[in-house]
């Protein structure tokens, strides 16, 4: 089911339809790859999903796609032998990037127990990038201050 506009169209003619008034929906805006989807040869640029039921599976896959990156990408940070602790502080920005995208975004989409268990297997990689930095920093630190006694 589509509304577009009140306003019949000749089946025949192919017109571009502009919705009029705007409406503020708050809803999952589905993406597509052409930017434009076509429905009974109408290009439409946008479709909203309201219903929570309907968006859940779509925002579990996107969301989904986004933890698996998030995961290979910090497993490959963490691993690394960063002397100056870049890759330490990296991990640790992108881990709030993404809790901070999930908060504002798809929170009211997915179902609890993915969130939560998301949350645990972060908060686990954040307590590991935590200690190492801290580590690396306290290394730094002895360094300079036997150096300087000397």
């Amino acid at each position: 089911m589509y509304c577009i506009s009140k306003v019949k169209i000749p089946k025949n003619k192919k017109t571009k339809v502009k919705l009029k008034e705007t409406i503020d929906v708050e809803g999952f805006l589905m993406p597509s790859r052409q930017k434009k989807f076509t429905i009974s040869g109408t290009t439409i640029a946008n479709i909203l999903i309201v219903d929570v039921k309907l968006a859940r599976p779509l925002v579990t896959k996107k969301v989904n796609k986004i933890y698996k990156k998030l995961i290979m990408l910090l497993t490959e940070l963490l691993i690394t032998d960063d002397d100056t602790g870049e890759s330490f502080r990296e991990a640790l920005n992108q881990i709030e990037k993404f809790r901070q995208e999930i908060k504002n975004k798809y929170r009211k989409y997915l179902a609890k127990k993915d969130l939560e268990a998301m949350s645990k297997q972060l908060k686990l990689l954040q307590l590991e990038a935590k200690n190492r930095f801290i580590e690396l920093q306290m290394s730094y630190s002895n360094v300079n201050t036997s150096g300087k006694n000397r």
